[in-house]
């Protein structure tokens, strides 16, 4: 039975992973030929620094949501108050990041160069916080999610195609970005209220409080992560010209997706795997070591095939050779392998809610990844960021086993 839910979500993950990678190689074909390395790079900078914010909107909803719906399965009156009350802290924290980032803008003088791309990109903040994945991973509805990102991808590359057609529109990239998804997001939060018959109901002060409270952890813990994820590109910003910057954010794109990955694994077995360790701790542990073995054999793939058509895959997102991002995609084709080592100690802290030990792991991961990041950056640019990412997934393998065997040990 579990693996074949397990295949099931997985399938619908990969499916939404493909659409992803299809979507990218047209729309990033399209913006690097129309825009330039320049302003793609330009694009691809503020994109960072959004979706670094825009993981404060997520407050770590994105790790327990899911598992707080697949328990409220028959609740109802539970559920209409649990998702009234994360989209509410959403959209509170949207706006206040929107805000924060305005001010150090506008009067603080911040991010000088691409202020106006990043106005265009604050719409992006709110589409996260309606991001309705939690609601459809906790009642093992991955495949509605699939239609939601075909619907918004595809949106996007339409609005790109007829309104993308110079460096000049490069601002309005982003934007064009985020209002697709809020706009397909806005339509299914109307569909799923009235199939679950959930009333929207504005949420108080007081449960508001609690929910920042209860996920604060989590929301830390996300942003550390995500800084291991997107820093790179804005560290790099300040060593290189906007050329290098656009021809590193193409091979980038793909990296990224790719890593992407190992996330669906844990994202196919989380609910399964959280009834096994409550029911069956043998049990538990054969399964997520199937499933590990399977997703290293998968990532280990994924890398040689990325490496060995590297030059191919860069002519179909940029239209020509670029040397540059080739070599670049090559050293990150084995990030998701590296990524896939993490999934046991991932999985074990997810499903016993170990907190504190998520916190302090990917934050000690995010300082060396910063190290790493700006002594490569600063030393040999692109290239040195490139190993810097690859040696952060092997620290981050490093730090989370450490932090669970020393917890095991203190609770024994």
């Amino acid at each position: 039975m579990f693996r074949g839910i397990f295949t099931k979500n997985f399938f619908n993950l990969i499916i939404n992973q493909g659409i992803n990678i299809v979507i990218a190689l047209f729309a990033t074909r399209i913006l690097f030929q129309r825009l330039g390395e320049a302003q793609f790079g330009l694009v691809n900078l503020a994109l960072s620094v959004v979706l670094l914010l825009s993981i404060t909107v997520s407050y770590g909803y994105h790790l327990n949501g899911p598992k707080r719906i697949a328990l409220f399965r028959g609740e109802s009156a539970k559920k209409q108050t649990l998702i009234n009350e994360i989209i509410v802290t959403r959209i509170i924290i949207a706006i206040g990041m929107a805000v924060i980032l305005f001010c150090l803008t506008y009067f603080f003088g911040f991010f000088k160069s691409y202020a106006t791309f990043l106005y265009y990109s604050l719409i992006l903040l709110f589409s996260q916080a309606l991001f309705p994945m939690f609601y459809f991973q906790g009642n093992d509805k991955i495949a509605w999610f699939s239609l939601v990102n075909i619907l918004a991808k595809s949106g996007y590359l339409l609005l790109i195609v007829f309104f993308i057609k110079t460096p000049k529109d490069a601002t309005y990239v982003n934007f064009l970005f985020g209002f697709t998804a809020l706009i397909v997001y806005i339509i299914f939060w109307i569909i799923i209220y009235k199939k679950e018959k959930i009333k929207w109901v504005w949420v108080s002060i007081h449960n508001i409080k609690k929910r920042f409270v209860e996920n604060f952890q989590f929301f830390i813990s996300s942003i550390a992560g995500h800084v291991s994820i997107h820093g790179g590109l804005i560290i790099l910003a300040s060593f290189v010209n906007n050329t290098i910057l656009g021809e590193f954010a193409l091979a980038q794109k793909i990296g990224l997706l790719m890593r992407m990955v190992p996330v669906f694994f844990t994202q196919a077995i989380l609910q399964k795997a959280t009834i096994l360790f409550e029911k069956d701790k043998i049990e538990f542990n054969s399964y997520v070591n199937r499933i590990f073995i399977i997703g290293l054999s998968v990532t280990f793939g994924m890398g040689l095939v990325a490496i060995i058509l590297s030059k191919w895959i860069i002519f179909l997102l940029a239209g020509s050779y670029v040397v540059y991002s080739e070599t670049i995609l090559k050293i990150l084709a084995f990030i998701p392998f590296l990524s896939m080592l993490n999934f046991n100690n991932m999985i074990k802290i997810l499903v016993d809610e170990k907190k504190h030990l998520l916190t302090k792991a990917t934050w000690i991961t995010a300082i060396i990844m910063l190290i790493l990041a700006t002594f490569g950056s600063y030393y040999y640019g692109g290239y040195g960021l490139s190993i810097a990412l690859v040696l952060t997934e092997i620290v981050s393998f490093i730090v989370y086993s450490a932090l669970l065997i020393k917890n095991k040990y203190e609770s024994a």
